[in-house]
């Protein structure tokens, strides 16, 4: 046998002896089973009163939103309304800029169409400053489902007339986190007509809401990022 053949005899035993790099699977988003054609959704014991704080788990990481009901009292009612419907769960953050993220279509179409009724404005009582949140709109009385989470001072929207509703009280390190890798170019209309479908075909990085819940008082608040010490 020539050094040659000996040579690609040895090669071809080395070939499985070295480990290959494999591609990260991503996995797909639960989300609730809800028969959102039928309209049966979970908003019994909704809380009509006070301030609440909302949980939101997702695959960048905990943070938490204390929601002021005397900021804007319609505003804070759907938020709490959608979050107790387990709407926002599986519901990727679609737009993230330096200045802000927004998120809030459901991937699943049938929940957007649920969903799909808009509620009045309200009077700006507070600055859209960093780490306040509003619901978006586009013209007059058009907020549905999707909030804002400020990253910077936008002051020009209060000119626009987002109401704020809610600010981050823990977790802001979190939010500022979350992948701006694609940044607004995941189409809305899109994601209303085929879901999550759509972003895990086109943007498989994109991170989500996992799950969302109203925490009962400040101290299941706390928890919700202690978990990431």
């Amino acid at each position: 046998m020539s050094k040659y053949c000996t040579l690609l005899f040895i090669v071809s035993l080395c070939v499985g002896c070295f480990p290959t790099e494999k591609e990260e699977v991503v996995e797909p988003v639960t989300l609730p089973t809800i028969n959102w054609e039928e309209g049966e959704t979970s908003v019994e014991d909704a809380a009509t009163e006070g301030e609440y704080r909302v949980k939101f788990e997702t695959t960048a990481g905990d943070f938490v939103l204390l929601v002021h009901r005397d900021w804007a009292p319609l505003g804070a009612k759907r938020l709490h309304e959608l979050v107790k419907s387990k709407f926002y769960d599986g519901v990727v953050f679609h737009q993230v800029n330096p200045g802000m993220i927004q998120f809030g279509i459901s991937g699943d179409p049938e929940a957007t169409k649920y969903w799909d009724k808009p509620i009045a404005d309200e009077p700006v009582k507070e600055s859209n400053y960093a780490a306040v949140v509003s619901f978006a709109k586009k013209g007059e009385d058009s907020r549905r489902t999707q909030i804002c989470i400020n990253l910077v001072q936008n002051s020009y929207m209060d000119g626009e007339g987002y109401s704020p509703l809610a600010e981050v009280e823990s977790g802001w390190e979190v939010v500022k986190s979350i992948n701006p890798e694609y940044g607004i170019n995941a189409s809305e209309e899109e994601i209303k007509e085929r879901g999550n479908e759509y972003i895990f075909e086109k943007f498989p990085n994109m991170d989500y809401v996992i799950k969302a819940t109203i925490v009962a008082d400040e101290s299941d608040a706390e928890s919700a990022v202690d978990t990431q010490k």
